[in-house]
């Protein structure tokens, strides 16, 4: 594995050794402070997380180096390992006040520290920790304060005496003199060799440059990152060399590496494929630079902002606003700190911030104000509102705002994360009549003032995680909004009457994790597209919220429903819906209503059992569907199961990939169970009506009538796999109860570990007169497979595979005319003890192909003027030892052998 990162090492020793010399800063601080210099790997870094001698590490170097990346890495193996009890990482920044680090620790914690004093908080902190062995990650520190662990109530780890370590990522030597490290770190710079390997691993190929141009990267990571994210959309090796000629320009030879960065972070600027997606990122400014932007709220912004006016329709704006999200990741102007936000790294955001300042996205700091408790006495927002239209006051230390601010051209007003505003007065916003957006999120307000009525224009209002907001009124005025989100409010209990009757725009709703009692009608005339009512365990207003068929709801996310059977008696559910439901135990259901089809799953049968069979849904919203009921089932999976069961029905083993299986069915209605006990009784609405239908791992079922066949009256194709418990296959009254469905084409059995026998004791010969397809596979205890009584008129394809003991494919001897007289494809795969598949010949066989039958001597093939052309494969000694009735009946059949290719191609068969 290559590291991308060195280390420059420096340990802190006794005042008595004796240092050792280094170069520039380096040597003068070492000196100062009694470090000795070592080369450490990034792998030897690690090593700190258990050095008994090592408490405080500290990380330091120029942005962009890797000090993050390395921290990160460092953390992530710590929580790999389990190496500590409590794990705390805490982004920081150049604004961030003492008070403000000290509350980000204790939301990080565990121990419920809230709306407390700093000193009290303080106090919890250090109780908290100093009884635990703990990680704590301080990334991109600026601390002057002395004792600065004591000023944040975080015990010292050498004092502690538990193994807890502390890493801080700082650019500056104050930091790491208050820091006191134990370790000083100090990221090198790549070689040439090392900037060429992370080029090409990020660009996905080898690459070739003149070394000038590696000299010129100065061997920093984020700059080779940027020079990957300009040359990574060249459609055209022409294209790709006018890039790296256009960066050679401009990098000039003398450039320090501090305007080498500016201006690769300028040039990707303007390599960024369209004017959106710089206005995108200029966006993103707006936001704190210690702190992720959530990904889902961040597209909202620019749709509401009017960054994406060209775009017909909401659907389509947030997608193309996920494809400019991931044009300015692939860039390396922005990039992920989890799954649901992204970061700016705050080198690029130094550098970008004189653009932004042109196209009115300024910067917070930009402000030049303190984070007072008194903001509305020393500062006026309508002067603020002068300078720009949008205005960013987030994650502030005021408490109230007063008055009633003059600010008639202000669009964005983000009042987001100031955790100690209580209070907003009545008139605050009245004359704020072009205001579009307003995020009030993570506040402490209690009610909204009465004149947010005022705000016509509004757009977006964002109240999440408002802990003390009890209702929401005042809202009816508010026409234009399109979205309100007021999800994770735990205090939330009504929606004022009447809020939606005129917001005809309104597209997103989301109250979840909410104990909302009852709330507003939704007409059904509103362009509502998503509707969160997940977590709203309290929620006892009647259905269907305006979800109806005139409706414009897509995606539905629901909590607990205490009636379901209400639910499913109403015709409520419009195509094109994604549906979902997360009950309070777990239960977790998925629906997705696109192009007629509809995809549903399910965590437990629970939600569906009142599909009825006679129910007017499987008119109206089921006539085709896909449903899934699995307790297996993540929402990670949804989207590419869907992708595969839009295609035609897929076999899947152990050993190989198969394309199709015989002629499977393009299934019109699925049905699939994975990993429940059995086949619920009560599913008989669904089993009725499901085509295809798919058990996997049902840890009960013993019998074939544990399945519950006797419901399948629509059935076609059945799989059956993986059912442990499963000893038996179809009786005799098993038999007879699936040959009164008389629909079943085709068949599947697969991994059966304890399945012995298959059709014992069937004296039906017309049991299987309408099955065309058979797949056994992987069953190490079946010794045979049909009796031989029974008769396969219309069997087309059979398939055994990788059956250990199976000796013969019917019980006694057979005539293929008799019993197979329909079968073209017939493949025999590693059965090592098979000696007879049937007597006489079987007139249809197009297609045999046989491999690890060492003990099979006679295959039953004939040839006459009515036989087709057959086709053999096999391996060529199984091919010479095969014992014939005719040898002549050899000159016409094709043999082929198994080359390097064949398994493979077999299974297509």
């Amino acid at each position: 594995m290559v590291s991308y990162t060195c280390f420059s090492n420096h340990q802190r020793l006794p005042n008595n050794s004796p240092t050792v010399r280094s170069n520039g800063y380096v040597e003068d601080y070492a000196q100062k402070n009694g470090y000795v210099e070592e080369i450490k790997s990034f792998q030897e870094m690690l090593g700190l997380l258990v050095h008994p001698d090592v408490g405080v590490v500290v990380i330091r170097g120029i942005g962009g180096c890797g000090k993050t990346w390395a921290a990160k890495g460092a953390y992530q193996e710590a929580m790999t390992s389990n190496t500590f009890n409590e794990y705390i990482w805490v982004s920081l920044s150049m604004s961030c006040s003492l008070r403000q680090c000290i509350y980000k620790i204790a939301q990080s914690l565990s121990c419920g520290v809230r709306d407390m004093s700093v000193e009290r908080t303080k106090t919890i902190i250090k109780e908290y920790l100093t009884q635990r062995k703990f990680l704590l990650v301080l990334d991109n520190a600026y601390f002057t304060e002395e004792s600065i662990l004591e000023s944040l109530g975080v015990p010292h780890p050498q004092r502690q005496n538990l193994g807890s370590k502390i890493f801080v990522t700082t650019r500056t030597s104050r930091t790491c003199c208050v820091m006191e490290p134990d370790i000083l770190v100090i990221p090198q710079p790549l070689t040439s060799e090392e900037s060429h390997d992370l080029l090409c691993k990020k660009i996905g190929k080898d690459i070739n440059f003149s070394h000038g141009l590696f000299s010129k990267l100065y061997g920093i990571p984020l700059i080779i990152i940027l020079l990957v994210g300009i040359l990574c959309d060249a459609p055209t090796e022409e294209v790709f060399s006018e890039l790296i000629a256009n960066t050679h320009t401009a990098l000039f030879t003398w450039l320090t590496v501090f305007h080498a960065m500016r201006r690769m972070v300028e040039f990707g600027y303007h390599q960024l494929p369209s004017h959106n997606a710089q206005q995108c990122l200029l966006y993103c400014l707006l936001f704190p630079e210690d702190r992720g932007i959530p990904v889902k709220e961040l597209i909202w912004h620019w749709i509401m902002d009017g960054l994406l006016q060209e775009v017909v329709g909401f659907q389509e704006a947030n997608h193309i606003g996920m494809e400019i999200l991931d044009v300015l990741i692939k860039h390396g102007m922005l990039y992920l700190e989890d799954d649901d936000h992204v970061r700016m790294h705050d080198v690029i955001r130094e550098n970008v911030s004189k653009f932004g300042k042109g196209n009115d996205y300024k910067e917070q700091h930009d402000w030049h104000f303190s984070n007072s408790s008194h903001f509305s006495n020393n500062i006026k927002l309508e002067h603020l509102a002068k300078y720009s239209r949008r205005v960013p006051l987030m994650y502030t230390e005021m408490e109230c705002l007063h008055g009633s601010p003059r600010c008639l051209f202000l669009s964005s007003l983000l009042l987001r994360g100031n955790y100690l505003l209580k209070a907003i007065s009545e008139e605050f916003f009245c004359h704020m009549g072009r205001l579009g957006i307003l995020d009030l999120s993570f506040t402490l307000i209690e009610v909204l003032p009465p004149s947010i009525s005022c705000l016509t224009r509004l757009r977006m209002l964002l109240l999440i995680g408002c802990d003390y907001l009890k209702e929401i009124q005042h809202i009816a005025p508010l026409v234009r909004l399109e979205v309100l989100d007021a999800s994770g409010c735990g205090s939330l209990r009504s929606i004022g009457s009447g809020s939606f009757d005129s917001m005809v725009l309104l597209k997103i709703l989301d109250l979840s994790a909410t104990p909302i009692t009852s709330m507003a009608s939704i007409p059904s005339s509103i362009e509502l597209c998503h509707l969160n009512l997940r977590g709203c365990p309290f929620l006892v207003s009647e259905l269907p919220y305006g979800v109806s068929k005139g409706g414009a709801v897509r995606n539905l996310h629901l909590g607990d429903i205490k009636d379901l059977a209400d639910w499913m008696g109403m015709l409520w559910l419009p195509c094109g819906l994604n549906f979902q439901l997360s009950g309070r135990f777990g239960m977790k259901v998925s629906l997705a209503n696109r192009d007629g089809d509809a995809y549903v799953y399910a965590s437990d049968a629970y939600f569906l059992k009142y599909l009825k069979k006679d129910s007017r849904l499987w008119f109206n919203c089921f006539q085709k569907f896909q449903i899934v009921i699995s307790p297996l089932m993540d929402n990670n999976t949804m989207d590419t199961d869907v992708q595969v069961r839009k295609t035609d029905s897929i076999f899947q083993n152990s050993y190989f990939r198969t394309k199709h299986f015989a002629h499977s069915i393009e299934p019109i209605r699925y049905l699939e169970l994975d990993g429940t006990s059995d086949v619920p009784s009560d599913l008989d609405g669904i089993l009725c009506h499901a085509e295809l239908i798919c058990l996997k791992r049902l840890s009960r079922a013993t019998r074939f009538s544990d399945l519950n066949i006797s419901s399948m009256e629509a059935i076609r194709e059945l799989w059956v796999e993986n059912c442990d418990q499963l000893k038996s296959l179809l009786s005799a009254d098993e038999v007879q109860t699936l040959s009164a469905v008389g629909n079943l084409h085709s068949l599947w059995i697969s991994n059966m570990e304890k399945l012995s026998s298959f059709c014992k004791g069937v004296e039906d010969v017309t049991s299987f007169s309408c099955l065309k397809h058979l797949l056994l596979d992987c069953c190490p205890n079946l010794a045979y497979l049909f009796p031989s009584v029974l008769r396969l008129p219309n069997l087309e394809t059979l398939h055994i595979r990788f059956c250990d003991v199976l000796e013969r494919v019917f019980d006694s001897s057979v005539l293929g005319e008799d019993v197979l007289p329909r079968l073209q494809l017939l493949q025999l795969w590693e059965l090592p003890e098979l000696t007879s598949v049937c007597g006489g010949v079987l007139p249809s066989l197009k297609n045999l192909k046989v491999r690890g039958c060492s003990k099979l001597q006679k295959i039953p093939v004939g040839v006459n003027e009515n036989s087709p052309f057959v086709t053999t494969t096999g391996e060529q000694l199984w091919w010479d030892s095969l014992l014939w009735d005719d040898e002549s009946i050899k000159r016409w059949l094709l043999f082929r052998n198994w080359g390097p290719l064949l398994p493979h191609l077999a299974t297509e068969g």
